[in-house]
């Protein structure tokens, strides 16, 4: 169980860091993306459909699961079929280690970030002076020189450098724990926050704002015929909420006692689902209003560092020091964002591994930020673009999902699962979660559609094959799942360090104190 030291102070601080782990770059940037492709409210009417029924479920079962056996996702999955079943256990760990590996994805992406504030003051003043692929093509064409072959031949030493930066942040907010987390979310929850509130309202003053809003909230209704419509909605729940991916248990075992688990993860979705939409709002409403509604795409990266600088370099039209300032705002913003969330993943793995494995904290966080900077240097390179969307496309979509399905079947074959809402609805007053309706929901609902997803993706592989280099998918793509999914097996079953205390307690159980009486007596004052 967790010490005192290792719990969040206060139910605030619970839903605070649980909202910087499931509010990331994904809720900033991808979904806006996909609200316009899929046909706006038609999507947003799918999504929040899907939130209800299949993600606040999911997510109060995994916070229960860490509060009941105060550990990770590698002990609560492995107490789902007996007291530490490991193949069970080998799930949970490789939802860990791939959170490790996404955040050394969105280390990689802080440092674009980073380095993307650092030009996007310069960039603003000249802007008059500048075409818009000019601004759109800086970052790729000037800053990282990316090439779409995958060749490395150059390192950009800012961005190494900004990347460098990121983990340092990194470092100071994970080794001091439950306290840490929540002291640093109250900065990189708020501000963002903020600063999407204040440019929803310059997107507002634009004349096309009602033209943009209509677009986001009107329904396309013929879009409902599409299923990818459909699967896609659903499956971003999954993502969006930062479940099956081990954060959630582990913020659970930090969960103080007498906490009201149902509304704290009410609050959680609630705070996913309001940012996400803020940032849709602003999206919409700035790219409307200087007119590049057609540049809105469903991928993150174009929007952040091709469509956003263009839009904030003509945000106030001539005035371009508020441009410089409101876009170095901005992208700070999403630099907390992307650190918060990297913070996260990397507790994920930590915590357990430190609880499971009897590793030395201290020195584990150490060894994960130096090995995790130096493979981030790769988002350094001319072939970084290419890396970061196979790496992402691996890691947090297929890996997720396979892991979604495995925890999913877990939980539907598990006796636990039908006694969770007694551990949900432990501390709650009036507002209790339905039984019946959670165990439909987490048991039989939430696996058949992750199936649903995975069939539909690999029809769609088969019918289109993936257009990367071959080496790239194998050391950045295929490479990566199978590292995954092969750790998580070996730490579930490899045996946990041991300490000087528990070799000594070894040798008691193994030596016979008559004849080694006087030996035994001095190791054990020792």
């Amino acid at each position: 169980m967790k010490d005192a030291s290792d719990k969040f102070k206060s139910k605030s601080g619970f839903i605070l860091s649980s909202i910087g782990a499931a509010v990331g770059l994904g809720n900033a940037l991808r979904f806006p993306g996909l609200c316009a492709k899929y046909g706006g409210g038609a999507f947003l009417l799918i999504y929040f459909a899907a939130l209800i029924i299949l993600g606040i479920p999911l997510l109060n079962a995994e916070i229960a699961l860490g509060r009941r056996y105060g550990g990770g996702s590698p002990r609560c999955m492995g107490a789902l079929v007996s007291r530490h079943s490991k193949p069970a256990a080998a799930v949970g760990w490789a939802a860990c280690f791939n959170s490790v590996i996404t955040a050394v994805i969105y280390a990689g992406l802080a440092g674009w970030i980073i380095a993307t504030a650092a030009h996007i003051a310069p960039l603003a003043v000249r802007a008059p002076e500048l075409g818009q692929s000019q601004i759109s093509d800086y970052f790729f064409a000037q800053v990282l020189k990316s090439r779409n072959d995958g060749i490395i031949d150059g390192v950009s030493p800012l961005v190494l450098g900004c990347i460098l930066a990121a983990w340092a942040v990194m470092y100071f907010c994970v080794r001091g724990g439950a306290g840490t987390l929540s002291k640093a979310a109250k900065f990189t929850v708020i501000i963002p926050v903020a600063l999407l509130v204040l440019l929803a309202g310059r997107g507002m003053l634009y004349q096309t704002a009602p033209q943009a809003l209509q677009a986001l909230f009107l329904p396309d209704f013929s879009a409902l015929s599409r299923p990818d419509l459909w699967l896609t909605a659903l499956g971003q729940v999954f993502f969006s909420l930062s479940i099956v991916v081990g954060i959630m248990p582990v913020y659970g075992s930090y969960l103080p006692a007498k906490s009201n688990i149902f509304t704290g993860a009410l609050a959680v979705a609630a705070a996913d689902f309001g940012v996400s939409v803020l940032a849709s709002v602003v999206l919409f409403t700035t790219l409307y209003g200087c007119g590049l509604q057609n540049a809105i795409g469903a991928s993150g990266i174009i929007t952040a560092f091709a469509v956003y600088p263009v839009a904030i370099t003509r945000l106030f039209g001539a005035y371009t020091a508020l441009n410089a300032i409101v876009g170095v705002l901005f992208y700070s913003s999403l630099a907390m964002m992307a650190i918060q969330s990297a913070v996260s993943m990397l507790e994920a793995f930590i915590s357990p591994f430190v609880t499971e494995r009897g590793a030395d904290k201290k020195k584990t966080v150490i060894y994960i930020c130096v090995i995790g900077g130096i493979i981030s240097a790769v988002f350094a390179t001319t072939a970084a673009p290419l890396i970061a969307e196979v790496a992402d496309n691996f890691v947090n979509f297929y890996n997720v999902l396979a892991l979604g399905i495995a925890e999913t079947l877990l939980l539907s074959r598990s006796r636990v699962t039908e006694t969770l809402t007694d551990e949900i609805n432990k501390y709650s007053k009036k507002l209790k979660l339905p039984k019946a309706a959670f165990c439909v929901s987490v048991k039989y609902l939430s696996p058949a559609v992750l199936i649903c997803l995975c069939v539909m993706e690999v029809y769609r592989v088969i019918c289109s094959p993936l257009a990367y280099p071959a080496w790239v998918i194998f050391a950045f793509g295929a490479g990566l799942s199978i590292t995954v999914f092969v750790c998580g097996i070996w730490l579930s079953y490899k045996p946990p360090f041991k300490t000087p205390r528990d070799r000594r307690r070894r040798l008691k159980k193994h030596l016979n104190p008559a004849i080694f009486g006087r030996f035994w007596r001095k190791r054990v004052k020792k």
